[in-house]
């Protein structure tokens, strides 16, 4: 196994998880009281968050993964991949959530971007390591 693929990974993980961060959880962060019986309680958040953190790293991996299986480690491959996934699944399935979901737009808009974000930091990740 290539070590750059796991430093792509790891790195597309770690940037990833900063944009989880910002996106998802520091802008707009008083909007998810809006309809505050949609969300869980927050008793046991530590638990949520360590499980969301390896999903980024799941995500990270797959999107190295896929890129280099088809060749996308090139810069403008990987930055064009990214946005391709994100037009085939987070964007469709955040906006459809938001038409059935009692769920504040500004969230909704904030979780897309932040999408987006998260895909071109793991494109870009996959770029420099893979190059």
């Amino acid at each position: 196994m290539d070590l750059n693929l796991v430093w792509a990974a790891l790195a597309g993980a770690v940037l990833g998880s900063l944009a989880d961060w910002l996106f998802m959880g520091v802008i707009f962060h008083g909007r998810y009281q809006v309809y505050p019986e949609v969300w869980r309680p927050g008793t046991q958040e530590r638990g949520r968050i360590i499980a969301a953190q390896g999903l980024a790293l799941v995500t990270a991996g797959a999107f190295v993964a896929l890129a280099s299986k088809l060749h996308q480690t090139d810069l403008y491959g990987a930055l064009k991949l990214a946005a391709m996934i994100w037009l085939i699944a987070p964007l469709p399935l955040l906006v459809a959530n938001a038409m059935f979901i009692k769920i504040d737009h500004l969230i909704t808009a904030t979780h897309a971007a932040g999408w987006l974000a998260k895909l071109l930091l793991i494109a870009a990740a996959t770029a420099w390591f893979l190059r």
